[in-house]
């Protein structure tokens, strides 16, 4: 039972001093301050590097106006105390911190209480990447860069294709037209034949049977 105590007593004593590890001395925000300054201070045998906590905004009367928290990357040494600063509450409105210069005749004044949460840890808002080094190799990236490369190469090479095939095929209903006009024979009525068929087809139809007027002759 006394062994159960005194681990309790230990527990709650390293809570609390933990609690403490980083203290406020003091604060300040005057009404036209954009910026109210804390002074932090380290309780610990080690290096502060960055702190998390939370400000609650209290009235005259000790009630509750607002809260906020806040991540501040600080280097305090062990056993000193620096200064931060965090932007100022409702500072449109003129508020000052009650120990601090006010308006003459102003009530906007406030407390605060000071509440430690973390400390030494990574800002959550942060994402840390691995850099890139010039001349470092990627490989994955270099295979996409290599696959990317192609997909536009092909599709390129589809359209020429594309570009030379439509280019041939409306030049081969010219040639129909072109030798349907030499022949005398009807230019839409051989074209639309090789519509129906083929334009190679007529072309080699066209080629075998001449012009109308030598086919007129031959019957007269």
């Amino acid at each position: 039972m006394c062994f159960f105590g005194c681990l309790l007593s230990l527990t709650i004593f390293a809570a609390d001093k933990n609690s403490q590890a980083v203290s406020m001395v003091s604060y300040e925000q005057g009404w036209s301050d954009s910026e109210g300054t804390i002074a932090l201070k380290n309780n610990t045998t080690t290096d502060i590097h960055n702190v998390k906590f939370i400000i609650t905004y209290l009235n005259m009367s000790g009630e509750q106006l607002d809260y906020e928290e806040f991540f501040v990357n600080v280097d305090i040494a062990p056993g000193k105390t620096k200064k931060v600063d965090i932007p100022a509450y409702e500072h449109d409105r003129y508020y000052s911190y009650y120990k601090s210069e006010a308006i003459s005749g102003n009530s906007h004044k406030f407390k605060i209480r000071y509440e430690l949460k973390e400390y030494n840890t990574q800002n959550p808002n942060e994402h840390i990447t691995e850099p890139k080094f010039l001349g470092e190799y990627d490989e994955d990236l270099d295979v996409a860069n290599h696959q990317q490369g192609n997909e536009w190469m092909y599709i390129l090479l589809a359209i020429v294709i594309g570009l030379i095939a439509i280019g041939i095929s409306v030049g081969l209903y010219v040639l129909v037209a072109v030798m349907a006009k030499k022949r005398n024979r009807n230019v839409v009525l051989w074209v639309l034949l090789s519509l129906i068929g083929t334009p190679l087809l007529v072309i080699i139809i066209l080629a075998c049977i001449g012009s109308a007027d030598d086919y007129n002759k031959d019957i007269v």
